[in-house]
């Protein structure tokens, strides 16, 4: 595994020539604990990091904190010592998926960041709902991925029924893929597998329930990478 892999690209590579003139190493994270983060390496080695406090109080708001799939420069303890890390700087997004907090307050509630392409997932049955896909790709467009709709399900519902849910999303967003699918009968799965590269970020998101897990799943059985 490589940093190219991971989806490092010139961009980033420009902006990080200042940390690394410090010593400082690239990470990608890939877990949030709040008070602690998860993050990976270049060479794939994953790690558990900590915050420094210059960036913690340079952040005005949370959404400017480090997130899922930000890219950091760390600061690795004596000698390289990978369990000392330190975040002590977030690269600029390329994309960023958000929403709304929760409550009253219109703070910005930071999903996933440098996500290339977003796999909203539906079926065409209970779970579809016209209104909550539109908000979906609202905020897909927004973040600056890529959209792409995933009917889930297939074989639970009538052709006539899952053709209607996809013709319905392609309205909703001409510019989105939609791809008819079925993790149990492993249907559509390899056009799910067309946009799984190297370097390529991909996020999931959908109801509880709607199939996610099960198409992950699918894709990790495959050799695909």
């Amino acid at each position: 595994m490589t940093l190219k892999d991971l989806g490092w690209n010139e961009r980033f590579n420009a902006e990080f020539a200042e940390f690394a003139a410090k010593g400082w190493q690239p990470a990608r994270l890939i877990r949030d604990h709040k008070t602690s983060y998860g993050a990976i390496l270049g060479d794939g080695t994953e790690i558990e990091i900590t915050l420094g406090g210059s960036v913690y109080h340079a952040a005005e708001t949370d959404a400017e904190l480090p997130s899922v799939g930000d890219w950091v420069a760390l600061e690795m303890g004596a000698d390289g010592d990978e369990y000392d890390a330190v975040i002590r700087g977030r690269l600029d997004r390329q994309t960023c998926l958000s929403r709304k907090a929760p409550g009253k307050g219109t703070e910005e509630q930071v999903i996933a960041a440098n996500v290339d392409v977003v796999f909203v997932v539906t079926d065409a049955g209970q779970d579809f709902n016209e209104r909550r896909m539109e908000r979906y790709f609202e905020l897909i467009r927004i973040s600056g991925a890529r959209a792409v709709a995933i009917v889930n399900k297939s074989d639970l519902h009538s052709v006539a029924e899952n053709e209607a849910a996809v013709q319905k999303l392609r309205a909703l967003n001409p510019n989105a893929d939609v791809i008819l699918t079925s993790a149990l009968e492993r249907s559509g799965v390899d056009a799910i597998r067309h946009f799984l590269k190297p370097g390529v970020t991909i996020a999931l998101v959908g109801s509880s329930g709607v199939g996610k897990s099960s198409l992950i799943n699918q894709l990790i059985g495959q050799d695909w990478l």
